[in-house]
């Protein structure tokens, strides 16, 4: 041993054993672990308790969004000039980062919940995550984006599955950020405003 267990600690370097081999043990703290061992996966998932609603506008643009948590969700979300502001709002599904990193991945789909829907013309579904800094209310897109396949057309079925992943981005994020899980859909072809209802999910990887 290099020590005992009283004395025990980083940088230690108390009568090594030499006449045992050439082998030297090193004390677990001194052990700085790769970054890849460091990764999170976070899991989001609309639950059963709320349907994702994902509107999109008479020109086919986003209209109302829908941000995913941990077992619930919340429609009806309005972006403002591409931004969310979740200020005087009664519930919020972000999350708070404990530590430096970086978002590197994402996977997402999202199920279709009602057959019928009204849909004449082709949508497109989008999972993104949103990024609040420390002290602000505000959340912006980010590069941690995906576009689920297939898109949706007429007629449209319920359970649908779109899904995607993608990668090769390096998002920073800070202790005391907020990232938010958003779903959104656009359209072509449409002469009317539509709704798409399902079950939303995702996950992240923070390096």
């Amino acid at each position: 041993m290099c020590c005992n267990n009283s004395q025990c600690n980083c940088g230690c370097n108390f009568g090594r054993c030499t006449n045992l081999g050439p082998f030297v043990a090193v004390d677990a703290d001194c052990i700085i672990p790769p970054a890849s061992a460091r990764s999170s996966v976070i899991p989001f998932s609309s639950g059963i308790t709320t349907p994702a609603l994902l509107v999109t506008t008479i020109g086919g643009l986003v209209g109302t969004v829908t941000s995913v948590g941990f077992g619930t969700a919340i429609p009806g979300v309005t972006l403002v000039g591409g931004l969310i502001d979740v200020t005087g709002l009664t519930a919020s599904e972000s999350f708070t980062v404990p530590r430096v990193g970086n978002v590197t991945a994402i996977s997402a789909n999202f199920n279709t919940l009602v057959a019928g829907t009204i849909l004449t013309g082709t949508a497109t579904i989008r999972a993104q995550v949103y990024r609040a800094p420390a002290g602000s209310n505000v959340f912006s897109p980010t590069a941690a984006t995906v576009v689920l396949a297939p898109s949706l057309t007429a007629p449209l079925a319920a359970g649908v599955l779109s899904s995607g992943s993608a990668s090769g981005f390096s998002v920073p994020v800070a202790p005391g950020d907020r990232l938010l899980m958003v779903f959104s859909a656009t359209a072509t072809g449409l002469t009317a405003a539509v709704t798409v209802a399902g079950f939303a999910s995702a996950g992240i990887t923070i390096d």
